[in-house]
């Protein structure tokens, strides 16, 4: 019985993990009064005046413009434009982040009263409030793990081309991760901002991207 527990538990934290790698999750936030689009023509440009000549922008982008146009948008090109959408972005140091799990897990059979001046860091208790569990487990030994994990934002702001307008719409895209690769992850972090746009102004939702597995 010890083994196949054993078994049941790691294979489970495998699949666990596996979903997880295949998945990119963030927290979308939006306030708007954005009408429904008529072919208003925009101008993408950065929130932050020093990246007008990055590249690096002009890549994000062309990302973002191309999701503009699936909603009904037009580039300005050369011409003025109807609206002003403004882009910001960023990766922040990380936080390091420490985990410590079991090198070895066991399981057993029988009866104990939870109490939690028990604990032991050594030992694993199984429990529904205060009253008895048959069977007990544990964890001897540890296996103590440090990661970083890093905070990157999106921002996007959509305001008439004009003096003294409000803001037609104001979107913050945030995920946490153990990557700071903003290049690979901006495609999913711009899906993420137009999954149901404009989507409920002043929500807050949980947007999860499956990802190629291959």
């Amino acid at each position: 019985m010890t083994k196949v527990v054993k078994l049941f538990f790691v294979l489970g934290m495998v699949g666990l993990m596996s979903a997880c790698s295949n998945t990119f999750r963030s927290d979308v936030s939006r306030f708007h009064e954005l009408p429904k689009p008529h072919g208003e023509t925009v101008s993408i440009v950065p929130a932050d005046p020093a990246k007008v000549p990055s590249l690096e922008f002009a890549s994000y982008a062309n990302i973002v413009g191309s999701y503009l146009s699936m909603q009904g948008y037009v580039p300005a090109g050369d011409g003025k434009a109807d609206l002003i959408v403004e882009l910001d972005y960023s990766v922040d140091d990380g936080k390091v982040m420490v985990r410590s799990s079991g090198s070895n897990f066991s399981f057993g059979y029988g009866s104990y009263f939870y109490n939690p001046y028990w604990y032991s860091p050594h030992w694993g208790y199984g429990f529904y409030g205060n009253s008895f569990f048959g069977g007990y487990g544990g964890y001897y030994g540890s296996d103590v793990r440090s990661y970083v994990k890093y905070t990157r934002k999106l921002s996007m702001v959509i305001r008439p081309n004009s003096d003294g307008q409000k803001n037609l719409f104001e979107g913050t895209v945030e995920s946490k991760g153990r990557s700071k690769d903003l290049p690979k992850l901006m495609p999913h972090m711009v899906q993420a901002l137009f999954t149901d746009f404009p989507g409920t102004s002043g929500s807050t939702d949980r947007v999860v991207i499956e990802l190629d597995k291959n």
